[in-house]
This record gives structure tokens, C-alpha cells and sequence, in this order.
């Protein structure tokens, strides 16, 4: 028998043009029907077809569907269990996504559609099937464990709905009106110039050269752990005393020659960077083209951010009876303390990588005029409850 087309992201979901016939497919009965009702794949008889799909499914729905008044010289027994489904359209949309995400994305989109949404809509439900309540029930029955993370797993599904329901058909996709959950932006959580020398001195003198150049180093520069782990010796300029960041390094282990906003940038390499490189120079700087940081038991580049967090940032915090942070606030640390400092924001927020507007969203009461006129508005609020006597 042959192969039967699947849903041609040119045609309306549910019709589909086998030969030079035009079929539609649907659920009814805990029945999956698939029906040719058109012997030419013209443009009229796959509208009509699209037509007939949507009474067929209307009527269904009503509990009205009579099968011999719609099909009135076709046998009921023509069904066929071979149609399309949520989980060809999830395989298919990851094969397309495959050349364009880096690999790590790729398997976290594939993850999510296998691992949560196959286990929470049924995979071998016809995907014409999948109406906007399917989708809404299935959401709210999950136990979401975050509203960040139900927001991220929505991306995938997005997409599979959207590779599916294209041109004139974008107004019937049932993924419109499911709406990501609102996330409360945390604000910075930096340490205090105090804060941060008792870590790096606890680091110092308590494990291997390697974690404290690595410490020391991203709090002097301020970049992402990501950035940080995929950082090369050839992207160290000396003479310019510059690092190139252009690369991250993915959780699952390898580089992906982009950064989080996907705009290249020199950061300027103050003297204790400097003194963190000239750590690991003779520790890394050999072979071809190798990467400056790297973990100090398995002397392989650091594979993500875990093993620095769990085996030393954690201990190191508990130690020293400092309120916990992830390691990211070193890059918080970074931009606070530069900004107090009174280095002009447009300078720091080139060295993070930021637009000067997002820059001063996310640290303005840290710069050194609004930090003096808040400590001013503060000494006066508390001479206004002052009880004289």
C-alpha cells in the first residue's frame, strides 16, 4: 500500500492530497476516518474539502454527525489508523528546526515535546483533532513547576502549531489564546565589595588555583557563566588588554559561536583579570587553540555551571555565613560596584553587553548619583520620625 502523504504545511491541517486525490481525516467514534472526497488536487476541491472538514467537525461536536448523510456512497468501514499525529507533527517540526538551532536547543525543544507535552496530550491523538480545549485542559491539569519554565516548554509547542497552521489558515490555530504565564523580573542580588573579598580569599586558600582565577576573573569582568566557559586564549588580546566574547558554551558541553543577544563584544581586561589569566596561563595555554578556564580535578574545559555552583561557589558561601546568590551575581557584583564607583553607565553597560536603556532598568539606583540621593532621602525620612523631645 502506499505511503500516505502527511499534512502539507501548504494545505489546511487536516487535508491532505494522496496521488492527485484530496482526503480528509477525522476522529469520530474513538475512530480515526480518513475520506477522499475529491479526485483533483485543484485549489477549489481543497477548499471544499477544508469546508466539509470543519461541518464534519462542527457536527461532531454537536453530537449531530451522521456518517451516511455526509458520505452518503462511502462505507463506514473506511477508516485508517495511519494519520497524521501530534507526534509526527512534533517530530516534524524538530527535524525542520535541527539546521537552525544550535544542537543543545534543539534536544531541549525535542525534550519538551517528548518529556511534557506527549505525556500531557496524548501522542497518537490526530492532529486536526487538537482544538484550542484540548490544548487548555491539558495545560491546566500539569503541575507546573514555574511560570518561567511552563513559559519556555510553550516555545516548542508554538511552533509545531504554527509550522502546521500557515497562509489563510493562521487564524484557526489553536495555540492562539494560550498566553504565557507572567513572571515577576527578580531584581539584581549583588554582593558587597566586603562580600566579595572574603569569597575570594576563602577560594584562595582552600582550593586549586584553577576556581579562584576563574572566581576572580568573573567578578572583574562581569561576564555570564557561559561566556566565562567558553572563553579561548585566542580570544585574548593582550596588547589591548581585551577578551573577545563572541561564544557560549551550552549545558550539554559544547561551544555555539554566538552570545545571548547574539551581538559580539571586547570587554576591557582590568588588572585583576589580568592576574587571573596570568594564573592560568601555564595551567591551560597549550595545545591547539584550547580554552582558558578549565576544571581543575578533570583538567577538561568546564563542561557548564554546575560543578563550579554545587563543588565550590555553595561550600564557599555556607563557610563564610554569606546569604546565598547563584554565581551569575558576580556579573550583578560587576556592574553595582563599577556603578557606585561612578564609571558613566554607557561604558559598563558596552563592557555587559547591554543597551544603555536596559542598563540603567535594571541597575539605576546603583549608580553613584542615585545611590547619594538615596541615602539623602533616607537620612531625612529617618529625621522626619525622629522623636524630639
Amino acid at each position: 500500500m502506499a505511503s500516505v502523504q502527511k499534512v502539507n504545511t501548504s494545505l489546511p491541517p487536516g487535508v491532505e492530497v494522496r496521488g492527485n486525490n484530496v482526503r480528509i481525516q477525522f476522529q469520530w467514534q474513538r475512530k480515526r476516518h480518513r475520506k477522499t472526497v475529491a479526485n483533483e488536487a485543484t485549489p477549489s476541491n481543497i477548499r471544499f474539502a477544508s469546508e466539509l472538514l470543519s461541518n464534519v467537525k462542527r457536527a461532531i461536536k454537536r453530537g449531530e454527525f451522521d456518517y451516511e448523510t455526509f458520505f452518503p456512497n462511502s462505507k463506514r468501514s473506511e477508516n485508517d489508523s495511519n494519520v497524521y499525529t501530534f507526534k509526527d507533527a512534533c517530530d516534524d517540526y524538530v527535524d525542520a528546526k535541527l539546521s537552525k538551532l544550535s544542537p543543545a536547543s534543539a534536544s531541549q525543544y525535542s525534550n519538551a515535546l517528548s518529556n511534557v507535552w506527549q505525556k500531557i496530550i496524548d501522542p497518537a491523538t490526530a492532529f486536526i483533532d487538537i482544538d484550542h480545549a484540548t490544548i487548555a485542559a491539558a495545560i491546566g491539569r500539569h503541575p507546573w513547576r514555574s511560570a518561567k519554565l511552563y513559559n519556555n516548554y510553550l516555545i516548542p509547542l508554538r511552533g509545531v502549531f504554527d509550522m502546521q497552521y500557515r497562509g489563510e489558515w493562521t487564524a484557526s490555530n489553536p495555540m492562539i489564546g494560550i498566553e504565557n504565564d507572567k513572571v515577576q523580573k527578580k531584581k539584581p542580588d549583588p554582593l558587597s565589595i566586603k562580600e566579595r573579598e572574603k569569597i575570594l580569599e576563602h577560594m584562595r586558600k582552600h582550593y586549586p588555583a584553577p576556581v579562584h582565577a576563574y572566581f576572580l576573573f568573573a567578578f572583574s569582568t562581569g561576564m555570564r557563566p557561559e561566556e566565562l566557559i567558553a572563553l579561548r586564549w585566542s580570544d585574548i588580546d593582550f596588547p589591548k588588554k581585551e577578551a573577545r566574547v563572541w561564544r557560549v558554551r551550552t549545558f550539554r558541553g559544547t561551544d555555539r559561536e554566538t552570545t545571548k543577544t547574539d551581538v559580539e563584544r571586547d570587554v576591557f581586561l582590568i588588572s585583576h583579570a589580568l592576574v587571573a589569566l596570568k594564573i592560568m596561563k601555564p595551567i591551560t595555554c597549550l595545545g591547539e587553540d584550547p580554552h582558558v578556564f578549565e576544571h581543575p580535578v578533570l583538567r577538561k574545559p568546564w563542561h557548564d555551571e554546575r560543578a563550579q555552583r554545587d563543588t565550590y561557589w555553595r561550600p564557599t558561601l555556607t563557610a563564610l555565613g554569606i546569604r546565598w546568590r547563584r554565581p551569575y551575581c558576580t556579573r550583578h557584583t560587576y556592574a553595582t560596584v563599577a556603578l557606585m564607583q561612578g564609571v558613566t553607565p554607557a561604558f559598563i553597560a558596552k563592557q555587559l553587553g547591554h543597551s544603555l536603556q536596559e542598563l540603567l532598568s535594571t541597575y539605576a539606583k546603583w549608580t553613584a548619583a542615585n545611590k547619594e540621593a538615596n541615602d539623602r532621602e533616607k537620612r531625612a525620612l529617618e529625621s522626619a520620625f525622629t522623636m524630639h523631645g
